[in-house]
């Protein structure tokens, strides 16, 4: 019984290869097919992203960025890591958001903004990170830096303090985020290829004729007694 079933699975191997290679052209057609339209759709159909960062720095005890070497204590470290959460979040306010779309005049309402930037610790530390996303590369760096601008001027205004200092303005990345071709075309190529290979076994669920012996004892269950040779297929001398 062993013998038996480990030979039906290698027919099955078998049989499974011998489709690929009889479709091994559309196998190759559809990873060309699949590369080149993720390429084409990569080049004219993604719109380029470019990403924008500037950091601050957040102290709460001290009022310049000189003198934080001699503040790090345990508590003023614990009390600068939660201004620093409570600081992205009012990055993302609305008076912040509105006082930079007056002040560059930007033809985008704040949720647009908002929705196009974002405000974080950096792994945990007093460091408050500020990222703008925009079609135009200059655009983000310059939308970044009046963020941090307009951010430490209300914070002095609301809270009386003056314990943020840039450590890096914002510059303009020439690269953008969101187009990155190789990739693209190797997914193309992967999908292109499963799509060929679910045409293909799609095909032969469907072709119940019968082609060869072992077809005609699966399918009628009856014994072959002989068989005519196709002399057109075999080679003349």
């Amino acid at each position: 019984m062993t013998e038996e079933m480990g030979f039906s699975e290698e027919i099955d191997l078998r049989d499974l290869l011998s489709i690929f290679l009889k479709r091994i052209g559309w196998i190759i057609g559809g990873a060309i097919v699949g590369g080149v339209l993720a390429l084409l759709f990569t080049m004219y159909a993604v719109t380029p992203s470019y990403e924008s960062n500037t950091t601050m720095m957040v102290n709460g005890s001290k009022t310049s960025i000189g003198d934080i070497a001699s503040g790090f204590d345990l508590g003023s470290l614990n009390l600068s890591q939660k201004l620093v959460i409570t600081y992205s979040e009012i990055v993302k306010s609305r008076i912040v958001l509105e006082s930079v779309i007056e002040r560059m005049d930007l033809d985008m309402s704040y949720t647009q903004l908002l929705n196009s930037i974002s405000a974080s610790p950096v792994n945990n530390t007093e460091i408050l990170k500020i990222t703008v996303h925009n079609g135009d590369p200059e655009l983000a760096a310059d939308i970044a830096n009046m963020i941090a601008d307009v951010f430490i001027k209300e914070v002095m205004r609301i809270l009386q303090v003056s314990n943020v200092e840039v450590i890096d303005a914002a510059i303009p990345m020439p690269m953008p985020t969101n187009v990155r071709p190789l990739m693209n075309i190797a997914i193309g190529i992967i999908l292109g290829v499963m799509f060929v290979v679910f045409i293909v076994f799609l095909i032969e669920f469907l072709d119940q004729s019968v082609k060869t012996e072992d077809d005609v004892a699966r399918y009628i269950d009856l014994p072959v007694i002989g068989s005519i040779i196709d002399f057109d297929s075999v080679p003349k001398k």
